[in-house]
């Protein structure tokens, strides 16, 4: 019995270390090439009060949907939520069916367009991890539509203690039969099954959230979700040589999940050689140093782990009068806090706009993540680092968003120097940040009066200062005092064993 138990450990710990340590095959963790961008837009959804009357303002389906009914080669779409579970608590009053909306667009644009090739990447929390269909989907993929669930399982293991287990013992074992466990993600969802749970445990998703066609691309924090129709949400449309790099990163995500896609020769946009070549005569750079220069954006995809490196390199470059501004729906990366809270010691001004980790589709998160890592940044931060709170009433706070105003010496005022926008499908935490999930931003480099700088600095200061509306409170609403949550919530995110 003892060499059994041990035998049985040592493969725990093999299957653990082999879980942990893997990477995926190439085409992930990309750190795409700059392209120059002349035509980039800035998206938001907000919901808020203005004199005590919900707003719900929504720009970025109405722009997917734009986008469908325009393209005429093909679309690519990977979103990690995409059902109607819960929708009827949050639907209604003149909001549509997200889901409905988009599954409409897509039929109807392949029966106006019968050569239209769609392809169209989920994460398989959509069918409760094998216990049941999708029906959306289903009318999808009778429609002509590629739909395909990414292989999570090629994917490194972010939850490793668990995933050992699940490896060497679990992992054979599908789901069948039918599902008579209630539905996590909804009361009144479909039963789910104990094989489907047993995946669930390990903790990971294709977190991205994007639609890519021949003329334009959407990179987004927004899920078309039916439970997350009320949320706020970012999103930048841009159109250019970019729509190659993300064109070939799905592609090769279709691929790792067992789908041999590839887009005919010759209807992406032409790609430059050179990815600073002028438009119309004008050229931007980035140095080797990282340094901005020129006067038309440029814009580069990144992926996974690229996302938390370059987000770090951005914010050890600052210096003393630069402004940090971070909208986000989760906060625990320990690199990230401490480089924002060093950041503010050496003079940069930090604001940071939080979701309270209060509601998670009728479930109380009690303020994990996010409130225990804001007073840890309260505590190291300073004077410099200020911190509010958006305003939920039962909706998201769902933002992934960052904006770095670099001043240059002297001036006092950031807005009159050069800009690095971050923004896309992450989160700020150890599993979105470092290649535990499938995930996709844009980094965007501009000079401080581009209008795309423009557009997200509004953004910012409009809800920092409860502009035109009721978005942010103070952080003394949510502060954090209890030591032991702050180190339950610490033991979550290095072990892997939260949700965020």
């Amino acid at each position: 019995m003892r060499i059994l138990l041990l035998g049985l450990l040592a493969l725990w710990a093999g299957g653990m270390l082999y879980g942990y340590s893997r990477r995926p095959a190439s085409g992930f963790a990309v750190t795409g090439p700059w392209r120059q961008v002349s035509q980039v837009e800035f998206f938001c959804d907000l919901s808020y009060e203005r004199d005590g009357r919900p707003v719900l303002e929504q720009r970025i389906l109405p722009a997917m949907l734009a986008a469908i009914a325009r393209a005429r080669r093909f679309v690519i779409l990977d979103l990690f939520l995409f059902n109607d579970l819960g929708g009827h608590k949050v639907l209604g009053q003149g909001l549509q069916s997200p889901v409905a909306c988009l599954t409409e667009a897509l039929i109807s644009a392949r029966r106006q367009q019968p050569d239209l090739t769609v392809l169209f990447l989920y994460d398989e929390i959509n069918t409760g991890y094998g216990s049941y269909s999708e029906p959306h989907l289903e009318r999808l993929t009778a429609a002509g539509v590629a739909t395909v669930p990414v292989d999570l399982a090629r994917l490194p293991d972010s939850n490793p203690l668990y995933s050992g287990l699940w490896r060497t013992l679990l992992q054979w074992w599908k789901p069948a039969g039918r599902g008579r466990l209630p539905n996590i993600f909804a009361a009144d969802g479909p039963g789910m099954k104990l094989a489907s749970y047993l995946r669930l445990f390990n903790f990971k998703a294709n977190h991205r959230k994007l639609l890519i066609t021949e003329q334009t691309a959407l990179v987004s924090s927004a899920n078309v979700h039916d439970a997350s129709a009320r949320h706020s949400n970012i999103a930048f449309q841009l159109r250019g040589g970019i729509i190659a790099d993300l064109a070939a990163c799905e592609a090769a995500t279709a691929r790792f999940s067992g789908h041999d896609f590839a887009l005919p020769p010759g209807i992406l946009p032409e790609v430059s050689p050179r990815p600073s070549d002028s438009l119309e005569g004008e050229v931007s750079t980035v140095s080797e140093a990282g340094e901005f220069s020129g006067s038309v954006p440029l814009a580069r995809l990144l992926t996974e782990s690229a996302i938390g490196q370059a987000l770090l390199a951005a914010l050890d470059a600052t210096r003393p009068g630069d402004r940090i501004w971070v909208a986000q729906f989760y906060l625990s990366d320990r690199r990230v806090m401490a480089a924002l809270a060093g950041a503010a010691r050496r003079g940069v001004t930090v604001r940071l706009l939080l979701d309270p980790s209060r509601d998670a589709f009728g479930h109380d998160k009690r303020g994990i993540p996010n409130r225990s890592s804001a007073a840890w940044l309260k505590a190291r931060g300073g004077d410099r680092l200020a911190i509010r709170w958006y305003n939920t009433r039962g909706e998201q706070f769902h933002a992934k968003l960052a904006l770095i105003e670099s001043s240059p010496a002297g001036a006092e005022e950031a807005s009159t120097g050069r800009v690095t926008i971050i923004g896309g499908s992450a989160n700020l935490t150890r599993r979105n940040l470092t290649g535990y999930n499938l995930e996709s931003c844009l980094e965007i480099r501009a000079a401080a009066t581009a209008p795309i700088a423009v557009e997200v600095r509004h953004f910012f200061k409009r809800l920092w200062h409860n502009q035109e509306g009721e978005y942010l409170v103070d952080y003394e609403q949510y502060a954090e005092k209890r030591p032991l949550k702050a180190a339950w919530a610490a033991w979550q995110e290095f072990s892997g064993m939260g949700t965020f």
